[in-house]
């Protein structure tokens, strides 16, 4: 919006004032002197002359009057004294029709314009009253004979009337115009004054509905809410139409806090900030901080209160005490030692109360002390390096440096350390504790790792012997195997710093011999020698001090001994005991595999003579088995072709004459002998899978499938046999014996398919994801059996249907899994009642085939 202009500048009313007057009686002045000589040469009265003196004087007195700033009575004295020439000059003149006159309207025009209403009223009060006496005076002819000649004097007395008249008057639009302009002036800033209040009220309006903090208006007069913004709404619950015109003693939870309140307001105009508990539509409270301003409208004063809810703030307060408490707590408690120093300079700030296990200084010993006047750290340089990574992670975890003790020893410490900020200045929050005890035992570690180590033997057992004389700090150290005659051998010897020869002791008499009857630790901690007089060693080398390990077998048999001497009395910690045992382990370790080695190697040297025996011992069997074999061919064979062969000789010869159980028996003869010589000839099928060698070559199965299949047709033209084979199926395997397999099980889904109208038989392979992989399958849909008695199916003679059902004698299964087994596979079934069989089989080989190796002349045989 454009702002109004300003009015123009307005020259004072009290500048124009004093120019006015001071023209006025320069004018008066300067006409009167000019009219004095005239009057003095045209007039024979001299009182005349003496009245327009009077004038002169009268306008010289107020210039002068003017010219000093004696301007407030200036005006009046001015009137009046004109006033009283004007009746001079009439007497003088001798009748009021003189140009004198003209002085009345004149003085009476100043007074009404220059001064008040009372001298106004004076002013014309005195010419009504010295015209009305002067015109008396001439009626009676108590004044002399005037002299009506008309001259000079009366045009100037005139002219110098009219000026004055026209100054008053131009005096008199000056004032008006003054005031107009003042009043336009006001007017303007008036209207700039409502402008400002309503942009000023805009803007509070604004402030108000947009204000973050709840705010209320309120009448002073009647208490009523007269309008509430939406954080109100959002803080209290209430909308603006449900608290507009009540009262506010429902938005406070405690009514002595409100009385309190509008005490504080009513007497000082003003609360700041005063804390109290507020009420919300849901009825619960919260704590917040309320400002109220009265206005100073006497008309209408209203009550802005703005509400602060602080219970979020309230809260945070809390928790940052809990947490400041918490901390003081863990800080103060802690078994740990911490501190907090400025990071400028080292100066501890705050030290906890735990003891100071690297150190062994107090807290009055290091408050208001740096880090590098107590021996914190080495050198400068140290603490340098520490605050640099400090800066620039923020925190350290772990941080290993050294410190030095009270004492000025050295020691190892492990820092944790994080990087603060108290009253704005930068500080490290840390503890630390004391590791030289944990390097001592990583150096022992290391050093017991080390003597683990090792190709194993000899090598092994130096390695063992110098590495643990090293970290238990023994004078000698001995690892020995036991032997028979109660004496050990020395396997290694570490003496005063180097490996020494081996050598036999015995255990009677000796420290040693009751370590090897215990199987914990034999401990001599000073006066070994004094102990066992009767070792003359102990004595020789002055060794005081004895630990000693027996070495034991798995079945708790001592096998050697590990020893440990000292010449000097010792403590024995926990940790070095432990070390002792591991090396114990690690050394019964190496002599178990050392007395293994030597039972292997005693074993390989008859190995030969025992193959050879087994060798010879097989080919006796097969031998034998030949023998057998031979004989079911020609013992048992041949009275069993007799048998059929007078059996058949006896029905031919009685054809005719036998009755019909006759001839039903001499059937049942020939089918048993029938049946008997297939199970010779499966009996020995399945010996001789078990005899010979294995010629393997690549095979192709997919064309030995189909060479079964169609001869299982030909023997069953009643049937049609509908079958699906994979081509290209091949196995590195014998392939007299894959066909074997192949005829058992593809037979099988035939004979058990019979039944079924629409037979469906499969030959195929399974991927790599197949369970086993690249296994072979054979499928049917035939009668299937029951899972519950598949552990039957591969057994000799063992058959899941009758014989009346199914022909067959049990030895065909029997057979394919000799075979698959001699070819170091496996074969599986599964199957449910009247949904066929399927047939897993491996033959090791079954994997994919390098299609470079030679084919079979069998596999299409």
């Amino acid at each position: 919006m454009k702002e109004p202009a300003p009015p123009s500048p307005v020259e004072p009313e009290s500048a124009i004032r004093k120019t006015t007057l001071k023209a006025i009686a320069l004018l008066i002045g300067a006409a009167a002197t000019l009219l004095t000589p005239l009057v003095y040469l045209s007039s024979s009265n001299p009182l005349e002359t003496w009245a327009t003196v009077l004038v002169a004087v009268i306008g010289w007195g107020s210039y002068l009057l003017v010219r000093l700033d004696y301007t407030t009575y200036m005006p009046h004295l001015t009137v009046y004294s004109v006033l009283t020439a004007a009746s001079l000059s009439v007497l003088a003149f001798g009748s009021v029709r003189t140009a004198a006159g003209f002085l009345f309207v004149a003085a009476v025009a100043g007074a009404g314009i220059l001064l008040g209403r009372a001298a106004l009223i004076g002013s014309v009060v005195y010419s009504v009253v010295s015209l009305g006496a002067l015109t008396l005076a001439e009626a009676r002819g108590w004044l002399h004979t005037p002299n009506f000649t008309v001259g000079t004097k009366v045009w100037l007395t005139h002219s110098a009337v009219l000026v004055v008249v026209a100054i008053l008057v131009f005096y008199s639009r000056k004032r008006a115009n003054i005031a107009l302009a003042q009043k336009m002036e006001e007017l303007q800033l008036r209207k700039r004054t409502e402008h400002e209040r309503d942009r000023s009220m805009e803007r509070f309006a604004r402030i108000f509905r947009s204000s973050p903090s709840p705010m209320l208006a309120q009448s002073a007069h009647s208490g009523a809410i007269l309008d509430v913004n939406p954080a109100f709404e959002r803080c209290y619950g209430y909308t603006r139409e449900q608290v507009l015109g009540r009262m506010d003693a429902f938005l406070w939870a405690e009514p002595e806090q409100r009385a309190s309140y509008l005490e504080r307001l009513f007497a000082q105009r003003r609360t700041d900030q005063e804390r109290v508990t507020g009420l919300r539509a849901d009825g619960s409270h919260f704590e917040a901080l309320i400002s109220s301003e009265m206005g100073d409208d006497p008309q209408d004063r209203l009550i802005i209160t703005t509400v602060a809810d602080i219970t979020a703030q309230n809260e945070a307060i809390e928790r940052l005490r809990r947490s400041e408490e918490r901390f003081a707590k863990a800080f103060n408690f802690s078994p740990l030692k911490m501190t907090i120093t400025r990071l400028s300079d080292g100066t501890f700030l705050e030290v906890n109360q735990a003891r100071d296990p690297v150190q062994g200084l107090h807290k009055k010993d290091l408050l208001g002390k740096s880090t590098l006047e107590t021996g914190g750290w080495l050198s400068p340089a140290d603490r340098q390096t520490f605050v640099e990574r400090i800066q620039r992670e923020g925190h350290l975890s772990g941080y290993d440096t050294r410190m030095r003790h009270a004492d000025g020893q050295v020691i190892d410490a492990r820092m944790w350390a994080e990087l603060i900020e108290i009253d704005g200045e930068a500080c490290i929050l840390s503890c630390f504790v004391n590791t030289t005890e944990e390097k001592r035992r990583e150096a022992q570690l290391l050093t017991l790792t080390r003597g683990m180590a090792g190709p194993g033997g000899d090598a092994l057992f130096q390695a063992l012997t110098m590495h643990m004389a090293q970290a238990i700090g023994a004078d000698m150290v001995t690892v020995g195997e036991l032997h028979p005659e109660r004496s050990v051998r020395t396997l290694s010897v570490w003496k005063d710093g180097a490996a020494s020869q081996n050598f036999s002791f015995p255990l009677d008499g000796a420290p040693c011999g009751d370590a090897m009857q215990q199987t914990d630790l034999c401990v001599h901690l000073e006066g070994v020698a004094e102990r066992y007089p009767g070792d003359q060693a102990l004595i020789d080398q002055g060794f005081q001090a004895y630990v000693g390990q027996s070495l034991r077998d798995e079945d708790g048999t001592a096998i050697g001994l590990l020893n440990a001497l000292w010449r000097r009395p010792i403590q024995l910690r926990a940790d070095t005991r432990a070390l002792i045992a591991i090396f114990a382990s690690r050394a019964t370790a190496e002599l178990i595999r050392l007395r293994r080695d030597r039972e292997i190697l005693h074993l390989n040297s008859t190995l030969e003579q025992r193959v050879r025996e087994r060798t010879a011992d097989l080919e006796k069997l097969n031998a034998e088995l030949d023998s057998f074999a031979y004989s079911v061919s020609h013992d048992l064979k041949s009275p069993l072709r007799a048998i059929d062969g007078f059996t058949r000789l006896l029905t031919e010869q009685l054809q005719g004459r036998l009755q019909t159980d006759e001839q039903q028996l001499f059937e049942r003869v020939l089918a048993a002998t029938s049946r008997m010589g297939l199970l010779i000839a499966d009996l020995l099928a399945l010996a001789r899978v078990s005899q010979g060698t294995l010629h393997r070559s690549l095979t192709d199965l997919s064309t030995l499938a189909e060479t079964v299949l169609r001869l299982e047709q030909e023997k069953h033209p009643e049937r049609v046999l509908r079958w699906r084979i994979t081509p290209g199926l091949v196995c590195l395997c014998d392939a007299r014996l894959a066909r074997t397999v192949l005829g058992n099980l593809l037979g099988n889904a035939v004979k058990y398919t019979r039944d079924r109208a629409d037979t469906l038989i499969e030959f195929g392979q399974h991927n790599a994801d197949g369970d086993p992989p690249f296994a072979f399958y054979v499928r049917d849909n035939g009668v299937g059996f029951n899972m519950q008695y598949a552990d039957k199916l591969f057994k000799p003679f063992q058959r899941l249907h009758m014989p009346s059902q199914f022909e067959g004698t049990g030895i065909g299964l029997a057979t394919v899994r000799r075979i698959v087994e001699r070819h170091g596979g496996s074969i599986r079934a599964e199957s449910a009642p009247g949904q066929g069989a399927v047939f897993h089989f491996t033959l090791a080989g079954s994997g994919p085939m390098n299609p470079a190796l030679p084919r079979s002349p069998a596999a299409a045989a």
